[in-house]
């Protein structure tokens, strides 16, 4: 034993991300709490769960409670902590029911389909009086925190933010049947990608005062010759009347779809995928922005200067351990055992929701009605 506190985790759902987020998290010796996996619920077989533990190499599998309802393992699974990684459509009717069943819960990006579903998700959940986030799991590596915490409050005022979140998903090798084309299941790159970059956007612009930001523009361009009408290339606009910021997506470019999806993730690009501007200095970040390690930095204020007056160029390493999806696991167990109930983070997630609500009635992505139902 560690003799760390455990916190005890369920699966809502044995997904891609799934198989991310806990062969990441089981055993951290980092972590701060000790993290075990205790129950799964999966639509398949027995089999297919034993299977997936198997695969994921879960520790203590032989041990893991396996439901084949969903509703059941929030009805009567014994956790203290309820992840849920299926698709975003799916989110708002089961988070709500989890809440009714007085659980904690990590529930994966975007948390619901709209800001209106998540406003009241977090009545509910505060109503209740538990914990609930949502897995944003960039906000809480050691790079952004580092940004947010030491370097924007140095960096003088922001003025322009550039965030892009652009890579092949989509490929002549993606079946037309794959999620990410699926619009029953939330696919589209706004949604799917869309949620990082104006993450960063929000850090950047919000990180230090909150200022009414608003979308001024939003335009989309749909995934070439697939079905479907899924968004693909989109460009939305926030301004707040001191700074500006300039938020992309692409699920087809730039770079080859041939690679291992998560190789595809770690390719290297000609130019960062974020860009802050401020008056004392500007931050770069490399691709791929959803996990940095390396914060670029141009000082041009006076005080900053070489010498000879050029720009002072910095780099700041944090690094990474694992993939670190699990840096946001010890932020909610953390909140569960010391009684701190409420939405951890509510605001920020809340208004990038209203941001991609806004951008997709200005661009005309639509999904359909049932999806949206509050």
């Amino acid at each position: 034993m560690s003799g760390k506190q455990v916190c005890r985790w369920a699966a809502l759902s044995l997904s891609n991300i799934a198989s991310v987020f806990f062969p990441d998290l089981l055993g951290r010796k980092d972590a701060q709490f000790e993290h075990q996996l205790v129950a799964i619920s999966t639509t398949g077989s027995k089999e297919r769960a034993q299977k997936w533990l198997a695969d994921n190499k879960i520790p203590s599998a032989e041990s893991i409670v396996i439901y084949h309802s969903w509703k059941s393992l929030l009805q009567e699974g014994n956790f203290d902590i309820v992840y849920i990684s299926t698709p975003h459509p799916l989110h708002y009717e089961e988070v709500l029911k989890a809440l009714e069943c007085r659980r904690n819960i990590l529930v994966e990006k975007p948390a619901t389909m709209n800001a209106a579903q998540y406003r009241k998700c977090i009545e509910l959940a505060n109503k209740q009086g538990v914990v609930v986030m949502e897995a944003m799991w960039t906000r809480y590596l050691p790079a952004t925190r580092y940004f947010k915490e030491e370097l924007l409050p140095r960096i003088g005022e922001v003025r322009r933010v550039f965030s892009d979140f652009s890579f092949p998903i989509v490929g002549p090798e993606l079946e037309n049947s794959s999620r990410f084309l699926d619009k029953a299941a939330g696919a589209g790159a706004l949604l799917d990608q869309g949620v990082y970059a104006l993450t960063w956007a929000d850090l950047a612009l919000n990180g230090l005062t909150v200022e009414e930001t608003r979308v001024v523009h939003a335009s989309s361009q749909s995934v070439p010759g697939r079905p479907g009408d899924i968004d693909d290339i989109n460009t939305v606009i926030l301004t707040n009347g001191k700074a500006t910021g300039i938020i992309s997506t692409s699920m087809t470019i730039p770079g080859s779809s041939k690679p291992a999806f998560y190789m595809r993730l770690q390719a290297k690009k000609a130019a960062p995928a974020v860009r802050i501007e401020a008056t004392e200095a500007s931050v770069a970040i490399p691709f791929p922005s959803i996990r940095p390690e390396e914060l670029h930095v141009q000082w041009y204020g006076y005080q900053h200067l070489n010498e000879d007056g050029t720009e002072r160029d910095e780099v700041i390493r944090k690094a990474v351990q694992g993939w670190g999806i699990w840096y946001q696991a010890d932020v909610i167990a953390e909140a569960v055992f010391t009684n701190k109930p409420g939405v951890i983070d509510a605001e920020e997630s809340l208004r990038v929701l209203q941001w991609m609500d806004d951008a997709r009635g200005m661009a005309g992505i639509t999904y359909d009605t049932k999806l949206e139902t509050v």
